[in-house]
């Protein structure tokens, strides 16, 4: 953990890796079996699920040293990813966004979209508190609205 930073509130389960130079943000909740390698940064209030996976390099061979390669990959604030899934390196997870057990992100994740399959695919939009929105984007619980602009979600 050498050079890492954990900000206040957070949790750490058991069997947890923090690699060095790792920055994890407040609030966060890091379940069991989850490894945080170099070049993975966690904002505020993220979420990870048991299980899930981030690579921080592309083209991995145990005969070459690739850490002047590492691809840095940024989740940001109130995410969630679920148990079993993987990061793979060098994407931006958006805030608030929703990513389903087992999935393999591989490209950018949009603010507020859920995620799911293999490679995951965007099968909707979810609000600030984790609720499917509605076909009119309406979050069904809390009444937040949203309106889409070019494809990204924006709250009213």
């Amino acid at each position: 953990m050498s050079g890492s930073r954990i900000g206040d509130n957070s949790s750490l389960g058991q069997n947890v890796m923090i690699g060095r130079n790792v920055r994890i943000g407040k609030g966060c909740k890091i379940q069991n079996n989850v490894s945080v390698y170099e070049g993975v940064e966690l904002s505020d209030n993220v979420f990870c699920g048991p299980s899930c996976v981030f690579t921080n390099v592309i083209n991995p061979r145990s005969f070459v040293n690739r850490k002047k390669e590492f691809k840095k990959t940024l989740v940001k604030e109130g995410a969630s990813i679920g148990a079993n899934a993987t990061i793979i390196c060098g994407v931006t997870i958006g805030s608030f966004s929703l990513i389903g057990a087992g999935s393999v992100i591989t490209k950018d994740v949009k603010s507020y979209a859920i995620m799911a399959g293999n490679p995951a695919k965007k099968i909707g939009w979810v609000s600030t508190k984790g609720y499917k929105l509605d076909e009119n984007l309406r979050c069904p619980e809390t009444g937040e609205e949203f309106y889409l602009d070019d494809e990204i979600l924006r709250k009213k």
